[in-house]
């Protein structure tokens, strides 16, 4: 999403000042209202504004600051090296830096801070806590409890175990580990509800625990708690790749591409035509396509999913509109469902500004310049010529969007006087997919698995260090058993770090499901095998 769409889909943030918004990384917009926000730069600093009606604290700026209507920075957070954000739908935060610090603020009456103490907590403050040496990967929150992931797969959980969510029955005012009771497997991701929380397991095994009411643990019961985590029966024969909450339900996304919702349907959350609770896993109907995403927050009963297609899905409380059964949206992005249907209007995950892969909209003019090349050769002067095909540009454009042009056009490269040059190595739709990105800076979610492969090849072959970080997240999204090894390769051979870990990582996590798998049986390569095993090693994957 660029900047300007940003702005026009999150109104609150066309506050923020013109200069400072083109540094925003990552924001979250929060609260009651929908009117706080938290953000990162790329400075390494922190912001937040917005309003605190009940004086929780979660602005982070102390005492008695209940709206702040411009951003201000909160200095003791700024160049902390923040990666990581988790907001509890009562009103707190925490946020970890990549030293494994994590600072919590804000509503803490129920010990969900972490810090040991009930009460609230006006300015950030670290607390004191052990991860047994390891690394925080992930933080999620419920109404008042807290859990954490680490890089070896184990959950910490602390704050209100009234339901039973914290999943151990230590003291909850500081963080304690609960893997042990899933027989020490390793876990993959995590997620809560208001009052349950949920683990996904590196073979796909979906377990939850905490409050049962609505039937949100998916055991095909109701009414109850489950003090220790158990697998979600509904869902045992299913590889689960993804996991969110709402406020009293869940959706959960297949390796296959299924999407099931299960547990509170008073606003249609279900998404099968009616307003009854789901006490086991329920399918979204399988004509709607194959699905790649699925969203939700605990902050509301929206519920949006992303298909292969590129078509977003939303149903369940739309505003003050109660969508019973899956709606096709115009929209192209879950973000903007959220911003558009959700009520508060809410985001269901941290806004990344940078590394998102951006929308397509056609009104700057250098879009509708590209737009009328192939209808107009005589306003061009340059053409590529691919697998017998031409694509033409303009080569001022084209110098002035891309340092690799710029040498060529101005140096004395070969090609500086052609009009018609022939790239090798890359194929027609990459190469024109690049071209497009010159001119718009965007590239669009929908590229096949192959075009999107080529195009970070071409990034590093162009040095587009921009265009590579987009690919690199694009190729995290379509990560599966039969491609993670080829592309760990491909990762590694064009120096795509954040993509290499990310295969390494998916490894680790369904390394059962890997090595079961046909296409491990049939891969003959032993040193790729050997790189492989030995990169996926050190995310975890042979703990046990």
């Amino acid at each position: 999403m660029s900047l300007v769409q940003f702005k026009a889909v999150w109104p609150i943030l066309g506050l923020i000042d013109s200069k400072l918004r083109q540094k925003i990384k990552v924001a979250y917009v929060f609260g009651g209202d929908g009117n706080s926000v938290l953000f990162l730069t790329t400075d390494d600093d922190v912001y937040s504004f917005g309003t605190d009606a009940n004086n929780y604290g979660y602005l982070g700026h102390g005492n008695g600051v209940k709206t702040l209507l411009q951003p201000k920075k909160i200095d003791v957070l700024s160049k902390k090296g923040i990666h990581l954000l988790a907001i509890g739908s009562i009103g707190y935060v925490l946020a970890a830096t990549t030293n494994n610090e994590i600072y919590a603020w804000g509503y803490g009456q129920s010990n969900n801070l972490g810090n040991g103490v009930a009460g609230q907590v006006y300015v950030p403050a670290a607390i004191t806590a052990n991860f047994g040496g390891h690394h925080i990967t992930k933080l999620a929150c419920g109404y008042t409890h807290t859990l954490a992931l680490t890089d070896d797969g184990e959950i910490y959980s602390w704050g209100t175990k009234d339901y039973s969510q914290l999943g151990h029955s230590q003291n909850g005012s500081g963080p304690q580990p609960i893997t042990a009771s899933i027989g020490g497997k390793f876990v993959c991701d995590i997620a809560c509800a208001q009052y349950s929380s949920y683990a996904i397991l590196d073979n796909g095994e979906l377990y939850g625990w905490g409050s049962n009411a609505q039937g949100q643990i998916g055991t095909n019961t109701s009414g109850n708690t489950y003090a220790e985590p158990i697998q979600v029966t509904s869902l045992k024969s299913v590889v689960i790749k993804q996991i969110v909450c709402g406020r009293n339900f869940f959706l959960a996304l297949s390796r296959s591409g299924h999407v099931y919702a299960c547990g509170e349907g008073t606003s249609g959350q279900i998404g099968k035509g009616d307003v009854a609770n789901a006490t086991g896993a329920t399918q979204l109907p399988e004509k709607l396509g194959s699905f790649s995403q699925v969203a939700a927050t605990n902050a509301s009963d929206l519920c949006a999913a992303l298909n292969d297609a590129g078509e977003v899905y939303v149903w369940g409380r739309c505003r003050f509109e109660l969508v019973k059964s899956p709606m096709k949206s115009e929209l192209s992005s879950l973000d903007d469902a959220f911003a558009c249907y959700s009520s508060p209007p809410v985001t269901w995950r941290p806004l990344s500004i940078v590394s998102a892969v951006p929308k397509r909209y056609g009104g700057d003019v250098l879009t509708s310049l590209k737009n009328c090349l192939v209808e107009n050769e005589e306003i061009t002067d340059i053409t590529f010529i691919l697998e017998n095909k031409k694509i033409r540009a303009h080569k001022s454009i084209l110098m002035i969007r891309s340092e690799y042009f710029r040498r060529m056009f101005q140096n004395d490269w070969v090609e500086k006087e052609k009009e018609g040059i022939t790239i090798q190595g890359f194929t027609y739709n990459g190469f024109n997919t690049y071209i497009e990105y010159v001119y718009t800076g965007t590239i669009t979610n929908k590229l096949s698995f192959d075009v999107a492969v080529d195009l970070l090849q071409i990034a590093e072959c162009y040095q587009e260090m921009k265009l590579k970080g987009l690919c690199e997240e694009l190729l995290k999204d379509k990560l599966q058993i039969t491609n993670c090894v080829y592309l760990y390769q491909i990762a590694t051979q064009f120096q795509a770090e954040l993509l290499r870990v990310e295969c390494a990582k998916f490894g680790a996590h369904h390394m059962t499901a890997f090595i079961a798998s046909d296409y491990f049986k049939q891969m003959t390569d032993l040193k790729i095998i050997k790189d492989f095993l030995v990169a996926t090693g050190q995310y975890g994957a042979f703990k046990y």
